[in-house]
C-alpha cells in the first residue's frame, strides 16, 4: 500500500512540475508573440516559401532576437481541401520548448426553422472550428500536451475571445518524434532554402 501511495505521489509531483514548467515557458512564448504583434524592432523576421506539389506548399516565418532564432512559424496546405495548418516552434537556447499546432476547419451548418404559422424554412451558415494544441518539451526531454478548441459562426468569430480561452491538459495528437523530425527539417530549411522571385520555389523535402 505504501508503494502505491509513493508512486501516486511521484506522479502528482511530476505532473505538477510539468504544469509549472509549461506555464512559465508558455508565458515567455505569449510575451514573444505579443512583441511580434507590437512590431518590436529588436525582433528580426525572414520569410521563406516552398512548394513541393499542387497539394503541398507553404511558408516559414523565422523570428530572431540578438541573432538567435526564437520562433519558427510554419503555415502550409496539404491535400486538395480548404484546410490550412499553422505550426509554431518556440525555441530557447537553441532547443525546442513548445510546439503549437492550429487547425482551422470550415463547414456548412443547416438550420431548420418553423414560424408560428407553421411555415418551415431552412438557412445555411458557415461555421469555423479552431483547435490549438501546445506540446511542451521539458528540460529532461519529456513532453506533455495542452489544448483549447472553439467553434462559432464565421460571421461571429472572435479571435480575441479565443485567445482568452485557457488550455486544458489533453492527449497528444502528434507523435513527439515526428515533431522533432519536422523541427530538424525546418532548421535545415532555415539555412538552405533560398527564394528568388524569378525562380521556381523549391521543396523543403528535396533540397539536400
Amino acid at each position: 500500500m505504501k508503494l502505491c501511495i509513493s508512486i501516486l505521489f511521484l506522479f502528482i509531483l511530476k505532473f505538477g512540475y510539468g504544469q509549472q514548467g509549461f506555464d512559465k515557458t508558455n508565458d515567455l512564448y505569449e510575451t514573444f508573440l505579443q512583441r511580434i504583434t507590437d512590431n518590436d524592432t529588436l525582433i528580426k523576421n525572414w520569410t521563406k516559401y516552398y512548394e513541393c506539389s499542387e497539394d503541398l506548399s507553404g511558408r516559414i516565418e523565422l523570428y530572431y532576437q540578438n541573432e538567435e532564432l526564437r520562433l519558427m512559424t510554419h503555415v502550409y496546405k496539404q491535400g486538395f481541401g480548404n484546410e490550412t495548418f499553422l505550426e509554431n516552434y518556440f525555441i530557447e537556447n537553441d532547443t525546442l520548448r513548445i510546439k503549437t499546432s492550429i487547425s482551422e476547419e470550415m463547414y456548412m451548418n443547416t438550420l431548420y426553422k418553423e414560424s408560428s404559422q407553421g411555415i418551415s424554412s431552412t438557412s445555411v451558415e458557415k461555421v469555423v472550428e479552431v483547435t490549438e494544441q501546445r506540446m511542451f518539451f521539458d528540460k529532461d526531454n519529456s513532453k506533455v500536451c495542452f489544448e483549447r478548441k472553439h467553434g462559432e459562426k464565421l460571421s461571429e468569430w472572435d479571435q480575441e475571445y479565443f485567445s482568452t480561452l485557457s488550455f486544458g491538459k489533453s492527449n497528444c495528437i502528434e507523435d513527439a518524434e515526428e515533431i522533432r523530425y519536422k523541427y530538424r527539417l525546418l532548421r535545415k530549411a532555415e539555412k538552405k532554402l533560398v527564394n528568388y522571385s524569378n525562380r521556381k520555389r523549391k521543396c523543403i523535402f528535396y533540397i539536400w
